[in-house]
């Protein structure tokens, strides 16, 4: 089956449910809660039920995103009421956030213990982690999620009205960092300048991005620099943020406010001059969250972030793990 088979599947299968789950990763970015936005508004336009969860929703951060209000930090009740259940931008069926609930309902299913099971569809840009759902559209050479599903409008002659046209161009431009980002493919532009032709607002998105740096980010910018080392010998940029820094330096509130922070530090340090790999480390919640990127077209630093059981694509990828954050002489190591 083909790329644009698996779009037309997946439609048939969307048109014709009666309640539809949509599931974006833990700690959604803009990318993520943008293409929820877009399923939204696919299913309000076709009057079909919907409930769209995320785990660890930041609030308050991404109210410029179309739909965002009607995305939930509380998983639903029962999966399978739901006919088909789609996974947006996931990688990996542990970022649903639902993992335990989702693999006992796919054994059900394969044991023949469901009625009427659940159809799972994953969106993804990212890399296959697992093959776990029933059809998975996958294309790892988009620049996000947003743009994959603008080829599913696209195949289907469905119509992308302004609030779709703003999420595709968000998520575009969040995962590439304004089109900074060595995957800014001209597809992915060509995709961009077609939104704005529909009605994406580009100075409202810019304004609520780019342009809304406050002084406390600046600080968080500031200790990630003083804490900055770099191996002239690998090309390796490397900086951290014990738990005490971030806590003494950001509120609660304010984590959420600026969710992207930590993403646009480390773009800008994989972005210096002599700078292989940037790895910028932080602690969170008793564990460490590793953040990975690189222009080098000769690096995947999803290889290296699958050593530590996280993963991504070959520019940007992550990875957590259980621990605490130490200096030594070469930089920075995790101690379990």
């Amino acid at each position: 089956m083909n790329q644009n088979e698996k779009l037309e599947l997946a439609y048939e299968k969307m048109k014709n449910a009666k309640n539809i789950l949509l599931i974006g990763h833990t700690a959604p970015d803009a990318d993520a809660l943008s293409s929820l936005g877009i399923m939204i508004e696919f299913c309000k336009s076709h009057s079909i039920n919907f409930y769209a969860y995320t785990e660890k929703k930041p609030y308050d951060a991404y109210t410029y995103i179309p739909n965002e209000e009607l995305i939930f930090g509380v998983s639903p009740d029962d999966l399978k009421s739901y006919d088909v259940i789609i996974i947006l931008d996931c990688g990996a069926i542990n970022r649903t956030g639902m993992e335990d609930r989702l693999r006992r309902l796919i054994k059900a299913r394969n044991e023949g213990a469901l009625l009427f099971p659940s159809y799972i569809i994953e969106f993804d840009h990212h890399n296959q982690a697992e093959n776990f759902a029933d059809l998975e559209v996958r294309y790892p050479d988009c620049a996000s999620t947003t743009e994959l599903l603008y080829y599913f409008f696209k195949v289907n002659n469905l119509e992308i009205n302004k609030e779709v046209a703003n999420c595709i161009l968000i998520g575009l431009l969040a995962d590439t960092g304004h089109f900074l980002h060595t995957n800014s493919s001209s597809e992915a532009m060509l995709v961009a300048s077609q939104m704005l032709l529909r009605g994406a607002s580009l100075p409202k998105i810019t304004a609520h991005t780019t342009q809304n740096k406050s002084i406390v980010t600046l600080k968080v910018w500031g200790r990630v620099l003083e804490n900055l080392k770099f191996n002239s010998e690998t090309g390796l940029a490397s900086s951290a943020l014990k738990a005490e820094e971030i806590n003494l330096l950001l509120t609660p509130e304010e984590k959420e406010k600026h969710a992207d922070l930590f993403s646009d530090i480390v773009s800008f340090l994989s972005s210096l001059s002599g700078v292989s790999v940037a790895l910028l480390l932080r602690e969170e919640d008793g564990k460490v969250k590793g953040s990975l990127r690189t222009n080098a077209d000769n690096i995947d630093v999803s290889i290296l972030a699958q050593n530590w059981g996280g993963g991504g694509h070959k520019k940007a990828a992550g990875f957590t793990v259980e621990g605490y954050i130490a200096a030594s002489e070469s930089g920075w190591k995790i101690v379990s």
